[in-house]
């Protein structure tokens, strides 16, 4: 959702048409989000998994590449644990924040309906729970499942749906963190600080390994984590056997994932079946580290695609429900074609405006995390 394969490409080479492939896995996932979103609020359809295909990617995807990012720079000499959380946290809020101050005042101006659960969702204490990435805490789901009802549980901010996958990202990340810096490497962190980011962190870690929104995507993010290891591990041997390697992984996922899906029916959020899609996309891009270069154009088209992928996943709900209740289209037809245009376009801009800039914004939070 918010890795780029590009962050990790100077310490983790990969052909070029391999990193076009996850790139063009980043904008499908977000693609697939906005189908599965169209489908629900312009034709009533929910049943097709479109939208828990499009996480479940993504989520394979930033464990595979936060485990790269995270051995390389054990690789090199220093403390890391301040710059790899100036990093993340650049490249999550960086489109965050804006987004949700336009998501407000989309729900403001053009949005009388509610489309988030019960809780609170709109108003002071929604803005600033989403703004610390709190909506949906763990420490809620906990409370509900000990019977005990809040009526200020703060969810995601009204048309903001997908904002709940990004604090189980940005939590996982910090838990991540914390675990491969402090207690595999032995970093030091002053205590306060410690005990504050492992309080907010780990309880999201295990509640999503558990249940939660996407029943087990910390198991998710571990899969793509652990792959992450062991393509680490397998380019100092220069991926040896990958001609081998590749059209083995791809005809067990598939052959599985066809027959398990035959079974108990598709269902990407299902531990298993998150695996084995896992094997069969990790398969095909083990088959394009033999390839060295696509098509220029081709390149090209896919990395514009994903350069925004992340701020298209931000905003896009917001803008086909603005579209639907605000434009006067009697075809319904026409105006989710014109919502999914529309979701592109703001979503650009937002990627112009903010997202791009993201580096910009860890080279200055670096060195005030870095003093902490």
């Amino acid at each position: 959702m918010s890795t780029s394969p590009r962050e990790i490409a100077r310490v983790a080479p990969m052909s070029d048409a391999a990193s076009a492939y996850l790139d063009a896995l980043r904008a499908l996932g977000a693609n697939f989000v906005i189908v599965a979103h169209v489908l629900a609020l312009y034709f009533g359809i929910k049943s097709l998994p479109f939208g828990s295909l499009g996480v479940t990617i993504f989520f394979l995807l930033s464990g595979f590449l936060i485990m790269q990012s995270m051995l390389s720079r054990a690789a090199r000499p220093g403390a890391h644990l301040p710059g790899f959380l100036a990093d993340r946290t650049a490249r999550i809020l960086t489109p965050y924040v804006p987004a949700l101050l336009v998501i407000v005042l989309a729900n403001v101006l053009f949005i009388d309906s509610s489309y988030s659960k019960d809780g609170t969702n709109v108003g002071l204490l929604a803005f600033l729970g989403n703004l610390l990435l709190l909506q949906d805490h763990s420490a809620f789901q906990f409370l509900d499942l000990a019977g005990i009802e809040l009526p200020w549980r703060i969810r995601p901010y009204n048309s903001a749906e997908p904002f709940w996958t990004v604090a189980i990202e940005m939590w996982i990340y910090v838990a991540a963190g914390l675990f491969f810096f402090c207690a595999l490497k032995r970093e030091q962190l002053e205590w306060r600080w410690l005990i504050a980011l492992a309080l907010v962190s780990v309880p999201v870690v295990v509640w999503n390994a558990a249940a939660g929104g996407g029943k087990s995507l910390t198991l998710i993010w571990i899969v793509g984590a652990l792959v992450g290891l062991l393509f680490h591990r397998w380019r100092e041997n220069g991926y040896a056997n990958a001609r081998i390697v590749a059209p083995t992984l791809i005809a067990f996922g598939s052959i599985a994932l066809i027959g398990r899906a035959g079974k108990v029916g598709f269902s990407p959020y299902d531990f298993q079946t998150a695996t084995l899609i896992g094997i069969s996309l990790f398969g095909v891009l083990a088959y394009l580290l033999t390839i060295v270069k696509p098509a220029p154009r081709f390149k090209r088209a896919i990395e514009h695609l994903a350069s925004y992928s992340y701020s298209l996943y931000l905003l896009h709900n917001t803008v086909l429900i603005v579209v639907l209740e605000a434009l006067p289209i009697a075809d319904l037809r026409v105006r989710a074609a014109v919502a999914v245009i529309l979701a592109h376009v703001c979503s650009y801009l937002l990627y112009l405006g903010f997202e791009r800039h993201y580096r910009t914004v860890a080279t200055w939070l670096r060195p005030r995390l870095e003093s902490v």
